[in-house]
């Protein structure tokens, strides 16, 4: 509970960035919204790695290159569901494409966190020194 308890903290400064990014992008300057979106979830997950790493999931990792690998994958997937769930939400049922954003990131903040904590820091899959 602890480590989600951070991780939401962590998870408000990722999504300052990453919805801050999509605004810009899509509302002010008009591009289109997937796109906005797309560089909104890099930006935003950038953060969220660097920030959390340091307060959420501690630890040396056996491997830095496999750490922000595996970051970047399971971020891949959120990035999937994240452009699916939005499409899905503005296109095909007509929600606001920037309440469709908001919704859709509460989905991939779950994924994110519940995938990381089991993929990478659980005793199955385990990528901390011992």
């Amino acid at each position: 509970m602890v480590q989600l308890f951070r991780y939401c903290f962590v998870a408000v400064g990722a999504f300052v960035v990453d919805y801050g990014f999509y605004f810009l992008l899509s509302y002010l300057m008009g591009v289109q919204y997937l796109v906005a979106a797309f560089v909104g979830f890099v930006m935003g997950t950038s953060t969220n790695y660097l920030i959390s790493k340091y307060m959420v999931f501690q630890g040396e990792p056996k491997s830095r290159t496999s750490e922000v690998m595996l970051v970047f994958l399971i971020s891949g997937v959120g990035l999937l569901w994240l452009e699916l769930g939005l499409y899905l939400l503005t296109d095909i049922y007509g929600v606001h494409y920037l309440a469709s954003k908001l919704v859709m990131t509460a989905v991939v903040f779950l994924w994110n966190f519940f995938a990381r904590k089991f993929f990478m820091y659980s005793k199955f899959f385990n990528i901390l020194k011992e």
